[in-house]
């Protein structure tokens, strides 16, 4: 399958609309594959025709699948709960195996001083949102009000990047989203890179976000693409799981 990002000329500056298309367009064959993959691994727990020998009368339980209610001391209800707590435990840690993968991948790319992230950064947060946040002790909000200030105005974000700027109110619909810039930025570079946080330094922390299409790690988007929104699915799979079974 084509990865999300690529283009005819498999131009890592595909346009953001091109890149946010493409994504929807796979999601949904992407979602049935991480389906049908869980499906295979839950399955291996399935007891063979426990009803044969049960010892429960009257159940009237009639269609047997991983999402029925059973009664308690039923063996596909201990296969339920066998199924959650691999799901919780191993399985999880293989997703996590897998994401550190795909982060390290990121390594390989290097920043082209586009200077896009620091002229626009946004948040679900206000700026005194995010301060009571780093006060609380959370390390990203911390970070974050440590270089990033907010734009007086929309407009005003909206001219740092306006490709960039209408994806993303696009994306948001009627959500509030708030707009920051790092005064810190001169010609395209940081005035002071050494102390920069690790916000700065381990961007961009999401192989799911939209990048600005000038961003060098587009191509670390494209060749990871795939299996992450894969992975993406797998824990929205596992945490519907959760839902249904406990």
């Amino acid at each position: 399958m084509d990865n999300f990002f690529s283009s005819q000329q498999n131009n890592s500056k595909t346009s953001l609309g091109a890149q946010f298309d493409n994504l929807k367009n796979n999601y949904e064959a992407i979602f049935i594959e991480a389906a049908e993959s869980i499906r295979k691994e839950v399955n291996q727990f399935k007891p063979e025709n426990p009803c044969k020998n049960c010892l429960i009368k009257d159940c009237k339980v009639e269609k047997k699948d991983i999402f029925t209610v059973y009664p308690m001391n039923c063996e596909y209800r201990d296969w339920q709960l066998k199924i959650l707590t691999y799901l919780a435990g191993d399985y999880r840690q293989k997703l996590k195996v897998i994401y550190k993968n795909i982060m390290d991948k990121k390594n390989e790319y290097f920043c082209s001083k586009c200077g896009e992230c620091c002229r626009l950064a946004t948040s679900e947060y206000s700026y005194n949102q995010l301060k009571q946040r780093a006060m609380r002790g959370d390390k990203f909000s911390e970070d974050f009000v440590s270089v990033f200030v907010p734009y007086e105005t929309e407009e005003e974000a909206k001219k740092a990047n306006p490709e960039y700027f209408k994806l993303l109110n696009e994306l948001v619909e009627d959500e509030k989203i708030y707009y920051y810039y790092c005064p810190k930025l001169k010609d395209n570079l940081c005035s002071d890179y050494e102390n920069r946080p690790d916000i700065c330094k381990n961007f961009p922390h999401n192989p799911l976000k939209l990048l600005p299409s000038s961003c060098a790690f587009n191509a670390w988007k494209n060749e990871i693409a795939h299996e992450a929104m894969l992975l993406k699915a797998k824990v929205d799979i596992i945490d519907f799981y959760k839902e249904k079974l406990q």
